[in-house]
């Protein structure tokens, strides 16, 4: 009986494709097992076919000897013979001939510059510039006047008028420092900082001079019938400025968004930072000083100083205190940088003037051939310390830049000398604060941290 059934299965190509419309799943495996004969191989060319829909049951893997299939014109998909995978084509896990290199001789991306590694990333940072400033004139006040015969007509006189400060300074050189401790990041992931700024240390000087024309005489506005000084036949001015600043600040800035990680040509991954601004806040006290000295000396040719001479002497200081304001903008790349920054202090001026003055002409009447006072005057008011900086940077190592800029300082609300000329002597308290200086020029230096 079995092997009647084996018969029908595994019989003719007919015999075989009319048990497609057999359901259940074909028992090969079990016939063989309960007929224990060993069957000829003529009778298993036919393939087996399974009816896909149907469920069956997991099967033992096919007999090591039917490991062919006979390719039929039936519709039935074949079933593969897992003991006869498709070929595998050969793969290599090197490159091509052509594109083999030495990762040795290949050039790496540039190195890491990440936002953690690059940008003042250790607890101090300094700065260290040099500064090249140019200082404003003042206001001009007519000093000397020279007064002549006229070459046309000797019997007219000619005026001619002396100012102070007839030529610009000259430029000065200063300094700015900076030193700085972080303070770590705060919630909003902001960088904070304290830090302490010297900026300063420019000196002006000015001298000057004027001889009286043939036949002339000069006299001075501030006091024409000042003895030592009316009827010179030379006068020497000389003039010095200098200005020195300090300041307390503390600095939130934001911080470079997330690093961009590239692979070099030799399959290392590195952190580079983006580009981006990065906006701070400035918030400090700042104290500044700066003095001003002027000078006036008289005198006529071949004639003794004991005889004719004048010497007027004004001393001024100026100290201001206040709250600084200021922001800074800076756009930062991974290897240099630019942008702008500025301070603004409004402040408490505390200003003070010393003056002095002695001229004599022995050939004057008994009575009116000296002159000799000193008078001194303090006063407050209100004043400002304001300066920006147009600055550009290079990032040549990590923690360190050079830096060049662009400076701005302007100072009011001080006691400038040539705004206290008194030599009359007849203003008992003779001090204007009303004065102002301006700053401009160039700066060079660097940056770095640790």
């Amino acid at each position: 009986m079995l092997l009647a059934a084996w018969a029908i299965c595994c019989g003719t190509g007919s015999m075989g494709r009319a048990a497609d419309d057999v359901s259940g799943p074909p028992a090969i495996p079990a016939v063989l097992a309960d007929a224990g004969d060993e069957l000829p191989m003529s009778l298993v060319q036919d393939r087996i076919v399974f009816d896909l829909d149907d469920d069956v049951e997991a099967m033992p893997a096919p007999a090591e000897s039917i490991i062919r299939e006979e390719t039929v014109a039936d519709p039935t998909p074949a079933v593969e013979s897992l003991a006869d995978p498709p070929g595998i084509l050969g793969v290599a896990s090197g490159a091509f001939d052509g594109m083999l290199m030495d990762d040795f001789n290949v050039d790496e991306m540039p190195f890491e510059a990440s936002s953690g590694r690059w940008f003042q990333n250790g607890g101090w940072y300094v700065g260290g510039e040099s500064l090249w400033m140019e200082r404003g004139r003042n206001n001009r006040v007519n000093i000397v006047q020279d007064i002549a015969p006229s070459p046309s007509n000797p019997q007219q006189l000619s005026l001619i008028s002396y100012t102070t400060m007839a030529q610009p300074f000259n430029v000065a050189p200063g300094a700015r420092a900076t030193i700085g401790k972080s303070l770590g990041r705060d919630y909003l992931d902001r960088d904070r900082f304290v830090e302490f700024v010297y900026y300063g240390g420019m000196t002006y000087e000015d001298n000057d001079g004027w001889n009286a024309r043939a036949n002339g005489t000069l006299v001075t506005p501030l006091n024409y019938v000042a003895p030592g000084f009316t009827n010179a036949s030379t006068y020497f001015t000389a003039f010095n400025s200098d200005f020195n600043s300090w300041e307390w600040n503390y600095k939130l800035r934001r911080r470079l968004g997330r690093d961009q990680l590239v692979m070099s040509p030799g399959g290392n991954w590195t952190r580079h930072a983006e580009r981006g601004w990065l906006p701070s806040l400035i918030v400090g006290t700042r104290l500044a000083t700066t003095n001003e000295d002027f000078r006036l000396i008289s005198s006529r040719t071949g004639v003794p100083s004991s005889q004719f001479g004048g010497d007027y002497v004004i001393n001024t200081s100026n100290w201001l205190f206040g709250l600084n304001l200021g922001a800074e903008l800076i756009s930062q790349n991974e290897f240099y940088y630019w942008g702008l920054r500025g301070r603004a202090a409004p402040a408490l001026s505390l200003g003070s003037t010393n003056q002095t003055a002695f001229g004599i002409n022995t050939n004057l009447p008994e009575g009116s051939q000296t002159i000799s006072f000193s008078d001194q005057a303090t006063r407050t008011g209100a004043g400002f310390i304001g300066d920006l900086t147009i600055l550009a940077g290079w990032q040549i190592k990590p923690n360190f830049a050079l830096q060049i800029g662009y400076d701005f300082l302007w100072i009011a609300g001080m006691a400038t000398a040539n705004r206290q000329f008194n030599l009359d002597n007849r203003d008992n308290n003779a001090i204007d604060v009303g004065g102002q200086t301006f700053y401009n020029g160039v700066s060079f230096g660097f940056n770095g941290s640790w």
